[in-house]
């Protein structure tokens, strides 16, 4: 059915297919309307037969379907519906009339887009990116092919995880490593499994690179390539391409682009905040100067302010770590059960597929709980006052508000027993969600 016979056909009861607009590594993109109501226009995916004619790859389909189905945020392409006809699996996503950010850059050519629109449009992907992580959803692929900017300069991030399943360009270079090389972190490029929120901030600070300077920081056609420049040198600044770019925004650029994801924005959020904060550095010597003529109860209010930000920070950290193991916890019970039909089934190559992608999850959840416990040891550093205020002020991110009873009980019980929830622990008080395999 992939094909331009579809063109003037109606699928699924009312969608109407009106023309093709693109196609790549997933399948081909068609424009089409709803039949009742002409002006409402979609974006449909059509995904190559070849790669849903793999079980464990439809299986995929609809779970990460259902995941990016939960993405509503005005900088990521909104998924409408998923579907399939026979053997035609369908991706329908709000229509985006504009134009993708590397079309953009590339008819600037080697100059980069001017520093206050590559600012505004990736601020915008930042903001889609740190929606998604607080619902434990990595995108794996940020790239510039993959930010759509609308007729309003607003910036649209597409193509979540699916695309990776799929295998995008350079999939073949190993079974683990997926994504376009020169987006891909470093431990990306090890192993595309073995990742965290972490990796989407590298793939960001790529993204600006581009944006500013017209080139990537680093280039090859092979992961291998790309991964011998990152480990023999540091990103390069990007005021040796484009001068005109601020001291202070090539500092941010380079901290995203770290080797060590440690040592990078431990979130989109705060990647965000530090290119929001550049903006207004023309006050920083007044309000420093405020400061130290300040009366002293001035002053500490003050640090408990600014106490109270950097703790907020910490708890979302936190949270992501908890959400992370807890969507990483109802993957393992999905794996385990697939594993087990697969054995009464006699499948026992795809019983020795799902036994390691268990292994996988149990790997990951370690490293959550890790992150999990660092975050309640860095409370630990703040007035206590301040991290009191905190944890029982009522929270309005409802993301937050969930897991922050769990995080107080935490907390208190750190600072008793100088002892953080073991992964057992954490795993034990995930909510119970489940995989329905027939779906």
């Amino acid at each position: 059915m992939q094909d331009d016979y579809l063109i003037g056909r109606t699928v699924h009861g009312n969608l109407l297919i009106k023309a093709r607009i693109g196609e790549g590594g997933m399948g081909q993109v068609y424009l089409a309307s709803n039949v009742e109501v002409q002006e409402r226009r979609y974006a449909v995916k059509i995904l190559k037969r070849e790669l849903t004619h793999d079980a464990r790859f439809r299986q995929y389909f609809y779970d990460e379907a259902r995941h990016q189905a939960q993405l509503d945020h005005p900088n990521i392409v909104q998924m409408i519906d998923y579907f399939h006809i026979d053997d035609d699996y369908y991706l329908v996503l709000e229509y985006v009339d504009g134009q993708s950010l590397s079309e953009m850059i590339e008819s600037k050519g080697k100059n980069g887009l001017p520093e206050k629109q590559a600012l505004s449009t990736v601020k915008g992907v930042l903001a889609g990116l740190d929606c998604a992580h607080r619902l434990a959803i990595l995108h794996r692929d940020v790239k510039s092919s993959n930010v759509l900017v609308d007729r309003s300069g607003r910036a649209r991030l597409t193509d979540f995880g699916i695309a990776m399943q799929a295998g995008g360009p350079g999939a073949s270079q190993g079974a683990n490593v997926m994504g376009t090389p020169a987006y891909m972190s470093p431990e990306q490029l090890r192993n595309s499994a073995d990742i965290d929120h972490r990796s989407d901030v590298y793939s960001a600070g790529v993204v600006l690179f581009e944006a500013l300077t017209g080139r990537l920081p680093f280039t090859g056609e092979t992961f291998e390539a790309v991964q011998a420049q990152q480990m023999a040198h540091a990103a390069p600044d990007p005021r040796r391409f484009n001068p005109k770019i601020r001291r202070g925004v090539a500092e941010v650029v380079r901290r995203a682009l770290r080797i060590d994801p440690a040592e990078r924005f431990q979130g989109c959020g705060a990647f965000l905040k530090a290119l929001e904060k550049l903006d207004s550095d023309k006050w920083k010597y007044v309000l420093v100067s405020a400061c130290v003529m300040a009366a002293l109860s001035v002053y500490l209010v003050k640090a408990l302010v600014i106490d109270r930000q950097a703790i907020h920070n910490v708890l979302t950290s936190a949270t992501r770590a908890h959400n992370l193991l807890c969507r990483e916890q109802t993957l393992r019970e999905f794996r385990e059960r697939q594993r087990d039909i697969a054995t009464a089934d006699g499948f026992s190559d795809l019983t020795t597929s799902f036994t390691k992608l268990i292994s996988d999850s149990d790997r990951n959840m370690v490293t959550f709980s890790s992150d999990y416990s660092q975050a309640l040891h860095r409370l630990t550093d703040f007035n206590q006052l301040a991290v009191r205020q905190v944890l029982d002020a009522p929270e309005s991110d409802p993301h937050t508000r969930e897991t922050k009873p769990r995080l107080r009980a935490d907390y208190q019980q750190y600072r008793e027993t100088g002892q953080p929830p073991s992964t057992q622990a954490m795993r034990g008080n995930c909510p119970q969600i489940g995989y329905d395999a027939s779906e």
